[in-house]
């Protein structure tokens, strides 16, 4: 077997500069205060506006706006020189050589070797995941760590397994086709210093972003996700998820979870979705803080085509359906500053497919009502994350965020029917 592998190590320039960020910058403050003002019209007419667009606008308005506030405190966490024990895990199923580049990309890692050690996964992979990593063995000796599960048991059963084939102070998991840049793995762990910090996310960009329009969307989807959505979150030590393509955690925090966390069941079914979404939840109800560090960076491959993609968002959409009341039941007591900001969001989750359906099918053919205001004000907030993207990034794409916002809320009726299949634990993207 001939293997090579190119480890990336390109990473894109998200400090603002020149003034094409400056104006940009400016835009969003400007679009901020139109937002803020309407939410503030609607609030004062409320003897004349009631029922559901009523609380879907002020719902909509208040979250946007304060996601902005809380991000714009937000500062990455400095290198304090902290060096703990840590093990990386990379669950695995038919990835083939994929495996391969993140095990080299994690070997090539700015860390002491002898304090980080890397466990792979193999989730009973049918294709030759397992020569890749038994080649990995063969190149790098004991600094890499192999396990087979023999037989397809989930990725979960492989997160735990790696867990417990290792007594590291602190976990990074990372997915088998992402790879984090060099000093990646030094940056995320630099805030469980504190004690009180139980999970880090790390920040993930789209590696093959300029395949095609939906590649694009997703790149600019993702920044907007974590450098505006995680870092607001971030500020409140309650990044809602912290992703499983590059997080990290604490195991002193994740031991007393993991068999809960491995065999959770939701309505009486076996969870085999939102592994990342549910242990970053568990985290927090114990009372731990979730963080998000813009400085531990990471590249993974996003979808293509668009079967796969929307099979990808059913399973992140179920995955929120059952996490977000379950985060909201608690996070009044275990983070109540955050508290606020998670019900806007809950709320704004739920109504956002019901006004869909609302303002395009039900008004114009029963009320002969055109969505005009609807749109507009999808397209003010498209444009205000379009120039948050060009006040971050000076690579000319701000207007895939625009397009790519426009996009995600086509299609967020698709909520509805996750709500039916939310018991179908199957995978969605892969075969099993």
């Amino acid at each position: 077997m001939t293997v090579t592998s190119d480890v990336t190590t390109i990473e894109p320039e998200i400090r603002p500069r020149g003034w094409g960020q400056v104006v940009a910058a400016v835009g969003v403050v400007v679009i901020l205060i139109g937002i803020l003002s309407y939410t503030a019209f609607r609030l004062l007419d409320l003897g004349r506006v009631g029922g559901v667009a009523f609380v879907y606008t002020v719902t909509v308005g208040l979250f946007v706006v304060s996601r902005f506030v809380f991000a714009a405190f937000y500062r990455a966490p400095k290198d304090v020189g902290y060096e703990p024990t840590i093990a990386i895990v990379v669950p695995s199923f038919n990835e083939g050589a994929a495996v391969l580049r993140t095990i080299d990309a994690c070997i090539a890692q700015d860390y002491p070797p002898e304090k980080m050690q890397i466990v792979c996964v193999d989730d009973g992979s049918t294709d030759d995941t397992w020569s890749y990593l038994q080649h990995a063995v063969n190149r790098y000796g004991d600094r890499v760590r192999v396990v087979s599960l023999g037989t397809n048991q989930g990725k979960r059963a492989a997160m735990a397994e790696g867990v417990r084939q290792t007594d590291s102070q602190i976990l990074v998991f990372i997915d088998s086709d992402s790879e984090p840049t060099p000093g990646g793995i030094r940056a995320i762990v630099q805030p469980f210093l504190r004690d009180a910090v139980g999970a880090v996310a790390g920040l993930t960009h789209a590696r093959n972003d300029d395949v095609n329009a939906l590649t694009r969307m997703q790149a600019s989807r993702y920044l907007l996700s974590f450098q505006l959505l995680k870092a607001a979150e971030s500020v409140l030590g309650a990044v809602s998820c912290c992703s499983g393509c590059f997080s990290a955690y604490r195991r002193s925090a994740v031991e007393p979870l993991l068999e809960r966390w491995e065999h959770q069941r939701f309505l009486g079914a076996q969870c085999t979705y939102g592994d990342d979404r549910a242990l970053t939840n568990m985290l927090i109800r114990a009372r731990y803080r979730s963080e998000y560090h813009s400085g531990a960076v990471a590249l993974t491959d996003v979808p293509t085509e668009y079967a796969k993609f929307f099979r990808q968002q059913l399973r992140w959409k179920k995955s929120w359906l059952r996490e977000s009341p379950i985060l909201l039941s608690h996070i009044w007591r275990s983070r109540p500053l955050a508290f606020p900001v998670v019900l806007l969001t809950t709320v704004a989750g739920f109504l956002s497919p019901v006004i869909l359906v609302m303002s395009l099918f039900v008004a114009p053919v029963l009320m002969g009502i055109l969505p005009v205001t609807y749109a507009i004000g999808l397209l003010v907030i498209a444009l205000a994350y379009g120039l948050f993207h060009r006040a971050l990034i000076d690579d000319h794409r701000w207007v895939w965020a625009v397009i790519g916002t426009m996009f995600y809320i086509s299609f967020s009726g698709q909520m509805l029917w996750a709500i039916v299949r939310i018991r179908d634990g199957r995978w969605g993207t892969r075969a099993a």
